[in-house]
């Protein structure tokens, strides 16, 4: 039995703990009947100063700003009113691409989505219209150019936005009707992708990027729609993923198996340049650069939609970290990237793919591969021109008996754009001796001379691509090129 004394001091000590209990239920209620602020009524910090300008005033008016339009927690609450956001997978500097801008093009003709316009660029010359933010707008900063697009029925919340944004000292061009091509030059060119987020928007059936990202969810422990290894994903109709330098060279060892390198065409290289590039313009179906100093300098002339093909394919090869162009297998099947597909410039390549084996017919391998191991740009004369050197090699190889691909022999060339010639360079590799004498060195680098002049455009575009040089000046009308040319087979 518990002592007396050990009672008594228990009944004291629940005697206390009731009291507190009580306290804590009063307190409980008391904070239960103030008014919780939600999300809606608290204007957040936002890192993206322009977000942080607008948010507080487009709150009085009913509109919610979100930095996130894909966060997890977000998409999962009702959409009690429109949000204006931003998405993680379109970051600053994720300009549209052609398939993008067709289809956004195709559903503002229809008059199912608009497009808002804001430049916080203070050059705007207001007396010159559109015209003039225009030119203002290729010339701003990336950070500056920003484009809103939204489903038809938000357009009194894009005028909203526009009121807002305006009276905070930024310049708007609201687009809704109308001819379609200042709103798609625009829009072709917007560093920001922004959208209007609302539930009439959601159920819309829509291909435009920015629609299509609404009320969809960032994936677990990620801040994007997709998979981390999506190159994978993107990659299934193309050619093996393959980088170049996995295949080793006369000092280093291969490391790749010899079922992945392409039967075929590999283009990698990075070009060196003898000047500072400021931006890329296309004007008059021709491209031609602009140094720090504002001086233009001319490339060499190309068919606009071949030129297209391959910054086609240089975008499409960063996406998915491959330099594999055309694989062409023992049985006759084609696998070509398909930014080149269905191309002039592709049915050059394959074409081309097939001619190392006429000229080395009875050499012990399985299969011939071209790699650029070099571009090399540099000023011709004193003309305000530049031209390139590649160099490339012709590998045939074979598998070791652990199927490693092993470079049996590799012939190397050099083509020189102004001139238009291959020169051969050396050979190495351990088949060296086995090569005939009557092979005929010059025919077989000619015939990859073609390959060779678009490594040196891709090694460009690689370049400008990495250094992130402004391509704004008539990207539109590149963009809308059309680069369809003769049909790539799927078997030869």
């Amino acid at each position: 039995m518990m002592p007396v004394r050990a009672i008594r001091q228990l009944t004291r000590l629940r005697a206390f703990h009731g009291v507190v209990g009580l306290l804590y239920l009063w307190l409980t209620a008391v904070a239960s009947a103030q008014p919780v602020a939600s999300p809606s009524d608290v204007t957040p910090e936002f890192e993206d100063p322009f977000l942080q300008t607008v948010a507080e005033a487009l709150s009085v008016y009913e509109l919610d700003v979100v930095e996130n339009l894909n966060d997890r927690d977000l998409v999962r609450q009702r959409i009690r009113r429109p949000r204006l956001g931003r998405f993680p997978d379109l970051p600053t500097g994720s300009l549209p691409g052609s398939e993008e801008i067709r289809v956004w093009e195709s559903e503002y003709e229809a008059e199912q989505i608009g497009g808002l316009a804001i430049l916080s660029n203070l050059g705007v010359d207001n007396r010159r219209g559109l015209d003039g933010y225009v030119k203002a707008w290729l010339t701003a900063p990336a950070e500056a150019r920003i484009f809103i697009s939204f489903y038809r029925k938000d357009l009194v919340w894009a005028q909203q936005i526009g009121a807002v944004a305006n009276a905070y000292g930024y310049h708007i061009q609201t687009f809704f009707g109308g001819h379609v091509l200042p709103s798609a030059r625009l829009y072709a060119t917007a560093a920001q992708r922004l959208a209007i987020d609302s539930q009439v928007a959601r159920r819309y059936h829509t291909e435009v990027t920015e629609l299509v990202y609404l009320g969809k969810r960032v994936r677990r422990k990620s801040n994007s729609l997709f998979k981390e290894n999506n190159d994978r994903a993107l990659a299934r109709n193309e050619p093996p993923v393959f980088l170049k330098e996995t295949l080793g060279d006369e000092l280093n060892q291969s490391t790749i198996r010899e079922i992945i390198v392409p039967g075929g065409v590999a283009l990698g290289e990075i070009a060196t340049l003898p000047i500072g590039i400021a931006a890329m313009v296309y004007s008059a179906g021709s491209l031609h650069l602009v140094d720090d100093s504002g001086q233009n300098w001319q490339l060499p002339t190309l068919e606009s939609k071949t030129l297209k093909a391959l910054f086609d394919f240089s975008i499409r090869a960063g996406s998915i970290h491959s330099d594999s162009i055309v694989d062409i297998d023992a049985g006759g099947r084609v696998r070509i990237s398909s930014a080149l597909r269905n191309t002039d410039a592709g049915y050059e390549i394959m074409l081309a793919d097939t001619q190392p084996f006429e000229y080395v017919p009875n050499l012990s391998v399985s299969k011939s591969v071209m790699i650029d191991i070099g571009v090399d740009w540099f000023v011709v004369g004193g003309n305000n021109s530049l031209g390139f050197e590649t160099d490339y090699e012709i590998r045939f190889l074979s598998a070791n008996n652990v199927r490693i691909a092993q470079t049996r022999v590799a012939l190397e060339y050099e083509y020189e754009s102004v001139s238009g010639t291959t020169t051969y360079q050396e050979s190495w590799g351990q088949y060296v001796s086995r090569l005939s004498d009557n092979l005929d060195y010059s025919g077989l680098g000619s015939s990859m001379a073609t390959v060779a002049n678009y490594a040196g455009w891709i090694g460009l575009f690689r370049n400008l691509q990495e250094e992130d040089v402004p391509f704004l000046r008539g990207r539109y009308e590149f963009m809308k090129i059309d680069k369809t040319g003769r049909p790539t087979p799927a078997h030869y």
